[in-house]
């Protein structure tokens, strides 16, 4: 069936990486695979462990834009520029110009995650956590209502991983709508469903309450051993497009 004038088709591609990978004699601690300008990001980075997170974001990134964007093809990883946009979400430069779409990272404990859309007018939003046990402190601060009487209405062994969601959900969300944690995470309520969608997937739906107008959020979610990955997409108000996901496998 042909799409209709007010849906389009937008693929995301998506994939998880290895924070310490290899790549033949090339690992992440060898920096020749960085631009320049990433070099010096580089070098203002104080502590291990940002470091590490970092480059694994970076390596993870750039490995997946060259299996999917075929304007990069013979361009080696040296030649991809992933900056920081002075909002803050990454920005993408091959010879000096911005590639089109959008791109964005997320790592936690072993591992790094990234997703692309090469659609125009499109901010998507990825989110990597480990599932763990948080304080009650923690949910008062960054959950609605209805989102905390969601998680302690679940068996005990089940609340993390409603928690570590419904966390995930809004970290996805705000870096689709480029507005980072800066923001009040109660502006914006998380409804995750339990039937599967696009594969492995399941829908989240979004409220916001925030003043900007004329978005809408949709996003899925999906569990990986203990890990939860989200993903957020940004869209006009109105439009109904049709979404392809896909993971892009990484080999070493």
């Amino acid at each position: 069936m042909p799409l209709s004038k007010r849906q389009r088709q937008i693929n995301l591609d998506w994939c998880i990486g290895e924070v310490f990978p290899q790549r033949g004699d090339l690992t992440i601690f060898d920096t020749s695979w960085l631009s320049h300008e990433e070099q010096r990001f580089l070098e203002t980075i104080r502590f291990p462990k940002r470091r590490s997170e970092w480059l694994s974001g970076r390596w993870t990134a750039k490995r997946m834009l060259l299996s999917v964007v075929p304007a990069l093809a013979g361009k080696t990883m040296a030649e991809i520029s992933v900056e920081n946009h002075h909002h803050g979400y990454p920005l993408v430069k091959v010879g000096g110009e911005p590639l089109a779409g959008c791109l964005s990272i997320s790592h936690r404990s072993e591992r790094a995650a990234a997703a692309y859309t090469a659609n125009e007018g499109i901010w998507i939003g990825i989110d990597l956590e480990w599932i763990e046990e948080r304080h009650p402190a923690f949910l008062q601060d960054y959950f609605t209502g209805e989102e905390i009487e969601w998680v302690i209405s679940a068996p005990t062994e089940a609340q993390a991983g409603r928690t570590t969601l419904l966390w995930s959900a809004k970290e996805a969300a705000l870096k689709a709508l480029r507005l980072g944690l800066a923001v009040d995470t109660h502006l914006i309520q998380v409804f995750p469903g339990m039937a599967t969608n696009l594969g492995d997937w399941r829908i989240l739906e979004y409220r916001s309450n925030l003043p900007e107008e004329g978005h809408r959020l949709i996003g899925w979610w999906q569990q990986r051993g203990n890990y939860m990955v989200t993903l957020a997409v940004q869209l006009q108000t109105g439009e109904i497009p049709s979404i392809r996901l896909r993971e892009i496998q990484l080999s070493e």
